[in-house]
């Protein structure tokens, strides 16, 4: 039995001055390589030649950037709420806070589903209903992505010493999908102690923040992975009660979606100037 290639993300950027025959999609995680592989490789199936790699996140990737001119290589980030602060035609950013919204998604969701309720795409299409996680979720996360966005982008850079966690917080009521209410002021607080320091978020949110979309789009998609997961399984379980076993737990729902997001139309147009790079590397440009 073959052995899998590993490299750290610090050889694969070494790989990139390398092995300048190479062709290099570059992204922030090891968990992302499976995901973009199978987008690109839905999009660009008469491309063969490029590797798609990860490296150590996207300090990793905008230092590499400004430092190397290498011409072989494209990097997609997040988008999230960090901007790196330079401009650069090899660098992609999503037009989603991050991979795991695009998984919010009725069209991604009734791929995977068709399996789940042996039926095709369409009748998957037509079942089930994102509206009512959209619209509880956008409500519930209102206050919240004001706060995060305020932590992230000015308090946690006056602090020293340990601070405060949001990213992997448990925000689901007990036993629904619903988003607690509690859960989520005890978050702001953790991370936003005083009124005033809330006040600011408030303000300073209203003054900066001008991205297009809901909470599908702008709200940390990791936080949301066990509220949606609970709500695909309960529209699974209502249309079809003997699928009740489907969906049952985080990871395996995000192994069933990561199989079918290259159907997402979103995705494909947020990644075609890669394909458009992979192509001329090939030689591809009128295919």
């Amino acid at each position: 039995m073959g052995a899998i290639p590993k490299y750290n993300g610090l050889e694969n950027l070494r790989r990139i001055k390398m092995q300048k025959a190479i062709t290099f999609v570059v992204v922030e995680g090891v968990d992302d390589v499976p995901i973009f592989e199978s987008c690109i490789g839905h999009l660009a199936p008469d491309c063969q030649k490029y590797d798609i790699v990860f490296t150590d996140g996207k300090s990793a990737i905008r230092e590499y950037i400004k430092e190397n001119k290498s011409q072989n290589a494209i990097f997609i980030i997040d988008r999230d709420f960090q901007d790196i602060d330079i401009e650069d035609p090899r660098l992609i950013t999503l037009d989603r806070y991050s991979i795991e919204n695009y998984f919010i998604c009725s069209q991604v969701i009734s791929h995977s589903l068709k399996f789940a309720l042996n039926c095709k795409y369409q009748d998957a299409f037509e079942a089930f209903n994102l509206d009512e996680f959209i619209e509880r979720t956008t409500t519930a996360t209102e206050k919240l992505i004001k706060a995060i966005y305020y932590y992230q982008k000015v308090h946690s850079k006056t602090l020293s010493g340990a601070r405060p966690t949001w990213s992997d917080t448990f925000l689901c009521a007990n036993g629904t999908w619903h988003l607690c209410t509690d859960k989520i002021e005890q978050l702001i607080t953790s991370l936003l102690p005083t009124p005033e320091l809330q006040e600011a978020a408030e303000s300073y949110y209203q003054q900066n923040f001008n991205l297009p979309g809901s909470a599908v789009e702008n709200f940390p998609g990791k936080m949301l992975k066990t509220s949606l997961q609970r709500y695909i399984k309960q529209q699974v379980t209502n249309i079809r009660p003997a699928a009740r076993g489907k969906y049952s737990d985080v990871e395996t729902t995000r192994e069933l979606l990561s199989a079918v997001i290259h159907k997402s139309d979103d995705m494909a147009r947020v990644l075609l100037p890669v394909v458009e790079f992979i192509r001329r590397r090939e030689g591809h440009e009128h295919a």
